[in-house]
């Protein structure tokens, strides 16, 4: 019996730390499953001018894809600009063709106000696009007020 009650004997104690590198890569929070993935950048206008502050979710569609079912998403910057993001650490979207979705709430992205754009953009979005391998994917959008 040892004398430490906590102390383990060395076969324990080794296996343990085999298993270290392989627990804490598990809890990384990385994955190496990601699935292809290409940047998408772009701008959206309403009306012809910048619209700033707006929502811009690509939700894929292919039947592998929404297998993956993640959308990417961002926020236009002061002129419009966006850059997609998959996760908090991975930029770009899935590659195939995707249904849109533009939100301008109220008051900002940061805050949840009534919707300042015509429903065909969000809710019953029309919008579609398509993420190409071998880019650039440069996707714009030119909304309308009315």
């Amino acid at each position: 019996m040892p004398s430490n009650p906590f102390q383990l004997p060395v076969a324990p104690r080794f296996l343990c730390l085999l298993m270290l590198p392989l627990i804490l890569t598990g809890c990384s929070g990385k994955s190496n499953d990601l699935p292809d993935l290409a940047e998408v950048t772009g701008q959206v206008t309403l009306d012809g001018k910048p619209l700033p502050d707006a929502i811009i979710d690509f939700y894929p569609q292919g039947a592998q894809q929404k297998k993956q079912a993640r959308a990417s998403t961002a926020a236009t910057d002061a002129e419009g600009k966006y850059s997609l993001m998959y996760n908090n650490d991975t930029a770009g979207a899935i590659l195939g063709d995707h249904m849109v979705r533009i939100s301008k709430p109220d008051g900002g992205a940061e805050v949840a106000g009534p919707e300042m754009l015509p429903k065909r953009y969000n809710e019953n979005t029309t919008l579609k696009a398509t993420v190409a391998k071998d880019g650039p994917n440069t996707i714009n959008f030119d909304l309308k007020s009315k």
